[in-house]
């Protein structure tokens, strides 16, 4: 399914749809508690990460901060939606190629746990590089001597306003 209304900057209750397969909106949301699965998610990023859970009224719930590296294990039903995104930056990050990921009911011994693999969205090397500058300079007034296009500077200030607004994080202690 197709993800519509992406901004994060919504806030951590903003809702989530998805277009179904008929072309209609579906809201994000948690169905039903029948099917148990046992999840463990790895952070194989070089970036901590938030993982997120969405209730049964489709609010994002925070779960978990993962720092580069590690693992967090969750017994949690086949029907309940997780995403996962930047800490600094709020990107959302996939498993496979999902960015809303709903783990498959298991064929094994239902008490049986599943790796998956938190990774990076595949990016435009635009987008890489404006990530890259924003994360680079410390000001917005920085921005202005880089000599960029109107356009690529508006960018990198809009990026380094998202990275550097006060935001109800979800951070690890160091």
């Amino acid at each position: 399914m197709a993800i519509l209304d992406l901004d994060l900057r919504n806030g951590d209750e903003g809702l989530l749809y998805e277009v179904d397969d008929h072309g209609g909106q579906e809201l994000v949301r948690s169905v039903e508690s029948s099917h148990r699965v046992f999840v463990r998610y790895t952070n194989v990023t070089s970036r901590p990460v938030n993982i997120w859970w969405r209730d049964f009224s489709g609010r994002r719930c925070f779960y978990a901060c993962l720092k580069p590296t590690e693992f967090c294990d969750i017994n949690t039903y086949a029907t309940h939606p997780w995403e996962f995104t930047d800490v600094a930056t709020g990107e959302r990050y996939n498993i496979g190629a999902q960015a809303i990921f709903r783990a498959p009911i298991s064929r094994h011994d239902e008490r049986f746990r599943t790796n998956w693999n938190i990774s990076v969205s595949l990016r435009s090397l635009r987008d890489t590089a404006l990530l890259q500058v924003a994360l680079s300079v410390s000001n917005l007034q920085q921005v202005d001597s880089l000599d960029l296009p109107r356009a690529l500077s508006e960018d990198v200030k809009q990026l380094i306003q998202i990275i550097q607004a006060p935001k109800q994080t979800h951070r690890q202690e160091p």
